[in-house]
């Protein structure tokens, strides 16, 4: 379930518009990892967190720009949500 609704914020992140910057996709990120319910703020923090440690800055605005997730993108999601669970 958590791993689903952290899937929700991956989508935002992708269907962002144009000109976002890394403050932008952190917000619309965790605003859509929490949206679902049953999700600690801190957790969705954690998880961007954690998906940042890995993509760098520019990274993640990159993800956003693009479009579409490198392709160890959903494992490191998973891995990410395991690590904050209960944050």
């Amino acid at each position: 379930m958590r791993l689903k609704l952290m899937g929700v914020g991956l989508t935002t992140l992708l269907l962002s518009a144009c000109g976002s910057d890394l403050d932008r996709v952190r917000g619309q990120f965790i605003d859509s990892c929490m949206s679902g319910g049953g999700i600690k703020k801190s957790e969705c923090k954690c998880a961007i967190d954690k998906l940042q440690d890995h993509y760098g800055e520019e990274g993640l605005v990159a993800i956003d720009q693009g479009g579409y997730p490198p392709p160890d993108f959903v494992d490191q999601l998973v891995a990410a949500s395991n690590l904050c669970r209960g944050r």
